[in-house]
């Protein structure tokens, strides 16, 4: 292990990186498969809605929403989807309704419209999933904390947040509160909190529901167009992305770290004059529904400046109207994107430079924390000379090994998975964490990699993995999962 200057640092990091394929189609984006099940969509008639994924047994799913049921892929080939069920949905027969969202837990899905009840499907079986129950009755979209196993059902006949309890049943969940007004578009529950889309009231909403019987307002801010749609929150809840629904209309980030008076930080709008439909954040990634822009990565390493990193647009539409990209699923473990288009369907994409991937298992520390690995200080990309690493929620005051490699492995090493294949380690760079001594999760260490305005670096491929050296681990280390990112042009 040994220490290397700022300066060096771009110079070591070339021979680290080794060549990927770019075949983007778009920018830093390209198509892995496309499927439209119910061609003939028009501006006026869209055949599909929500987006979600699973993995059930190894097998990555795709749940796509449509008018008049709901899709499951087998994508566990991603350029390869193979339709395994179709499950129509509720309302009188032949009706159809364009609102449906998917959300699932454990071996179940769970689908709402505002035409019938929510459905239950059983995914124990990934090749057939099944249709086991209905509950409750309609509603515009529903989410889980999966941590708690509380369903939220906003809109619909509910209008405002109504909670369920899926540990009690997961089929016939129980009723734990209901909050009737204000009226709820959508809404992310976590982590004992629901930050809401006051659509009508022009609001985002944040409310404790640590105890899921009583909610308890912690604040409603106002936002910029007073028409919320959609929210998505940080991993540590330190920023939060609104994005509002009138035509052309933008996201908005919030400082949440006090909840009780959400900070309005800046906006973000499609350069195109598209409407910003959904949100969804991976570490310092967001990902945008963008309606007829279809589908961006947006770099909030700095979230008072977000940068366009990629862009794959879905759709043959070019306005402000509420035609083309629904909705987003960027979590499966593959790195494959799922996205549906309203008017053309189901898209399989995957960001090809700039958007990092995880892979492997972390190892935790003191206190049970698990570390983290991402980058700092804008994306990976040609010409930025603050791109770095960060190792965050190690113990306090801790020496932290960075190690740099050519390629992935998984090799067992002194009580931790090595993520970095060993013979195709370039480097190990020693920094210290931040943070007062004895602390869980108090650390955070940063290793500078300045990237020079070199345009053959551009599709090179670096892999990284963080090993806190921490007496409290199995074997006095704790580690990261495995970080792979491609360098954008």
């Amino acid at each position: 292990m040994h220490r290397i200057t700022s300066a060096a640092r771009g110079l070591v990091l070339a021979p680290v990186l080794t060549a990927a394929a770019l075949t983007a189609q778009g920018q830093n984006v390209q198509l892995l498969a496309h499927v439209d099940r119910f061609p003939g969509g028009t501006a006026s008639s869209n055949n599909y809605a929500g987006i979600y994924g699973a993995v059930i047994q190894g097998r990555e799913l795709a749940i796509v929403t449509a008018r008049t049921g709901t899709l499951f892929y087998d994508c566990t080939n991603p350029s390869s989807p193979v339709e395994v069920a179709f499950i129509p949905g509720p309302g009188p027969s032949g009706s159809g309704y364009c609102w449906r969202e998917a959300q699932v837990r454990g071996n179940y899905a769970y689908l709402s419209s505002e035409h019938g009840a929510i459905q239950v499907v059983d995914l124990s079986n990934p090749q057939a999933p099944s249709l086991v129950g209905t509950f409750a009755a309609t509603a515009h979209t529903i989410a889980i904390d999966q941590d708690s196993g509380v369903l939220v059902a906003s809109g619909g006949s509910g209008r405002g947040l109504v909670l369920y309890d899926l540990n009690v049943n997961p089929v016939s969940p129980p009723q734990l509160s209901r909050r009737s007004t204000p009226y709820v578009h959508d809404c992310l529950p976590y982590r004992g909190y629901v930050y809401a889309a006051e659509m009508f009231d022009g609001t985002f909403g944040i409310v404790d529901v640590r105890n899921p019987r009583a909610p308890v307002t912690v604040s409603r801010t106002a936002t910029p167009s007073g028409f919320p749609h959609n929210v998505a929150v940080d991993e540590d809840e330190t920023i939060a992305i609104v994005t509002e629904e009138r035509r052309g209309d933008c996201l908005a980030v919030y400082d949440i770290t006090n909840k009780a008076a959400p900070r309005l930080l800046t906006r973000w709008c499609s350069p195109n004059g598209a409407t910003v439909h959904n949100v969804f954040l991976t570490g310092r990634v967001a990902h945008l529904a963008c309606y007829a822009d279809g589908y961006w990565t947006l770099d909030f390493s700095d979230p008072s400046n977000p940068r366009t990193i990629g862009q794959y647009d879905t759709s043959s539409f070019a306005n402000n109207n509420y035609n083309g990209c629904w909705g987003a699923y960027p979590f499966q473990p593959s790195g494959a994107v799922y996205l549906s288009d309203m008017q053309s369907g189901f898209f399989v994409v995957e960001p090809t430079a700039g958007v990092p991937y995880l892979y492997g298992n972390a190892t935790a520390g003191l206190g049970g924390e698990i570390p983290r690995i991402d980058y700092a200080n804008g994306h990976a990309q040609v010409g930025n000379p603050t791109f770095a690493l960060e190792a965050t929620r190690t113990a306090g005051s801790v020496p932290v090994a960075f190690l740099l490699g050519s390629a992935a492995s998984s090799t067992p090493f002194f009580g931790i998975e090595l993520l970095v294949d060993p013979l195709g380690i370039l480097g190990a760079f020693q920094a210290m964490a931040s943070g007062a001594a004895g602390v869980a999760g108090a650390g955070v260490a940063t290793l500078p990699l300045p990237l020079p305005n070199t345009p053959g670096l551009a599709g090179l491929t670096v892999y990284a993995q963080a090993v806190p050296i921490d007496a409290a681990a199995v074997s006095g280390l704790a580690a990261t999962r495995g970080f792979r990112v491609t360098i954008a042009p």
